[in-house]
């Protein structure tokens, strides 16, 4: 890159880092650049799966608010479930298209909790996204393993999150 890195260190005193590079200036994006894409990304799931019914499973009230507001927004209609053990029994009572778990949650995890939703003969269409904080490449190994459509890390930016709810959906 055409640069230098070095070091200067006083025993006793500590020590001071450097480096230069000379870098190419890049394309610049605007935060229109981003809303427009987040705005484009919430009219094709409007368009294409609007009021189709979902389920978030999440233990965190705060994280489940959350995700309760970005799949309104985007025309679903949500229900709520605060861990494994609830999610199956909903999810036994009622159809849903789409269903957004956590991975850690009290009583039944959401890796459990999947593969007693897709026990049943039709459930395997259901898509089911993984959401969660664990961004370890194991953790998307596990939840992929255990018959999740898709794995998403939180906090997820609305763009991405929305983007994989249409590829989840697209499966």
């Amino acid at each position: 890159m055409g640069g230098d890195a070095g070091v200067r260190s006083t025993p006793g005193h500590g020590s001071h880092f450097w480096f230069t590079v000379r870098l190419r200036k890049g394309e610049q994006h605007s935060v229109t650049d981003h809303l427009q894409s987040a705005a484009v990304l919430l009219a094709t799931l409007r368009q294409r799966h609007g009021g189709m019914c979902v389920l978030v499973v999440e233990d965190e009230p705060l994280n489940r608010e959350i995700a309760c507001i970005l799949l309104e927004e985007a025309g679903f209609v949500v229900e709520e479930a605060e861990d494994g053990v609830v999610a199956l029994e909903k999810a036994s009572q009622a159809a849903y298209g789409l269903i957004l778990m956590d991975m850690h949650m009290p009583r039944m995890d959401g890796m459990d909790a999947t593969r007693k939703i897709r026990q049943p003969p039709g459930c395997a269409a259901i898509a089911i996204v993984a959401m969660t904080a664990n961004a370890f490449a194991e953790d998307k190994t596990r939840c992929l393993a255990s018959g999740m459509n898709a794995f998403i890390t939180k906090p997820v930016p609305r763009d991405e999150h929305y983007r994989a709810l249409l590829m989840a959906l697209s499966y």
